[in-house]
């Protein structure tokens, strides 16, 4: 009984120690926090991509709040799973309208974010789009898109794979035209070939549930291409990869940016020596106007903390722009003097006020905002570097 009280005793010392701390936090002007929420997939098949955004967005929560938050107040950021369901992330989406955030960035990829984006307008809850490629998609007023769409990227990219490759004539496109965001680039493949003056010998179907492209594999060494178009995500990527090298076709591979971040270049292997992807940095650089320093640290950071799941060596790739959806929050949330106590209303309004009027953001990039609420970044071609397991850029 003795040692019962004792560790009652103690117990409640240590609870007066806590509660003492606490108060004297608060008495020293401590303010709680300013609340962000996430929506990504942290389970089922973009898991690794979900983890990889998370551990990123939590490193810019970081340097923000090492520099004094937000008015006083630390950012806090809340994640939630969407296992890349579009109904979850409408469900999480509410979620967070209702328990009072400021803001959410996501959900992950086009599919999802074409069902948020209206929503957000309809409840007026602001939203920042990282990581969703299809055009068309943000609906102003209350969501902006800080990452690239396809109606610019595969411009820039087209250009500078023939300047690469100026003896491709002849390209067959590669797509999953029943799904929306494989067939819009399917689309957009098309109507560059011929403003480039190539010829489209043929656009070769297939379902991205396959697991066996040897058939569209034979199907496309027949037509004898000079290179192919893809619109291929990263796990059907590598088994086309892998059955075109068993046909013995050896002619450049460009692929929408859907295959830049991930695994694939660390998977590939040596099918992988003819790929190539859309994108706007590498582990080594970010794109044109990037801070140089600051890109270099979050590299070295992410590097540390990512584990086997994303990768080795993690693939940084765009998930610099995932890093600055923060920094443009907290940008945004400090220029309106927004705390923690603000009314989540009037911060939401205030917050759509702000991304109406955006024209250009710098962060570890630099953004220009076009009137359709999509951020853009210059973007170019990346060689697939199977040696070293990372991304390079075609030209360099």
């Amino acid at each position: 009984m003795n040692f019962r009280r004792k560790a009652l005793a103690g117990c409640a010392l240590v609870a007066l120690a806590l509660s003492l701390g606490q108060g004297s936090a608060l008495a020293q002007g401590q303010k709680p926090p300013i609340k962000l929420g996430l929506i990504t997939p942290l389970t089922g098949p973009l898991a690794s991509y979900g983890k990889a955004q998370e551990m990123v967005m939590k490193l810019a929560v970081e340097d923000v709040n090492a520099k004094g938050g937000i008015n006083g107040s630390p950012l806090q950021l809340d994640v939630q799973d969407s296992s890349t369901d579009p109904g979850q992330a409408v469900l999480l989406f509410r979620k967070f309208a209702g328990e009072g955030y400021f803001a959410v960035v996501g959900p992950m990829t086009g599919t999802q974010w074409e069902t948020v984006s209206p929503l957000a307008n309809r409840i007026q809850m602001p939203a920042i789009a990282a990581n969703a490629n299809k055009p068309g998609i943000t609906v102003r007023p209350w969501t902006i898109r800080i990452g690239n769409a396809d109606d610019t990227v595969m411009p820039e990219g087209i250009k500078d794979f023939l300047a690469a490759f100026p003896k491709v004539k002849k390209v067959v496109i590669m797509a999953d035209v029943r799904e929306a965001s494989s067939k819009a680039s399917a689309d957009v493949y098309a109507a560059l070939a011929k403003q480039h003056g190539l010829e489209v010998l043929e656009t070769v179907e297939f379902s991205s549930r396959a697991t066996d492209f040897s058939a569209a594999a034979i199907q496309i060494k027949s037509r004898n291409p000079d290179a192919i178009l893809s619109a291929a995500f990263p796990a059907q990527a590598m088994l086309i990869a892998k059955d075109l090298k068993t046909q013995g076709v050896n002619v450049p591979v460009l692929n929408t940016g859907i295959l830049w971040p991930g695994t694939f270049v660390n998977n590939v292997g040596e099918y992988g020596r003819n790929w190539h992807a859309m994108g706007f940095s590498t582990n080594d650089a970010g794109p044109p106007g990037s801070d140089a320093a600051l890109y270099k640290s979050v590299v070295e950071r992410a590097l540390k903390r990512s584990d086997a799941s994303m990768g080795i060596p993690f693939n940084f790739a765009n998930w610099g722009v995932s890093y600055d959806s923060v920094l443009l929050f907290a940008d945004i949330a400090r220029r309106l003097r927004l705390e923690s106590t603000t009314d989540p209303v009037k911060a939401r309004e205030a917050i759509r006020g702000e991304f109406m009027k955006l024209k250009t953001f710098s962060g570890a990039h630099k953004y220009a905002f076009q009137e359709n609420g999509d951020a853009h970044i210059r973007s170019t071609v990346l060689a697939a570097d199977v040696d070293r397991k990372v991304w390079k850029f075609i030209n360099k």
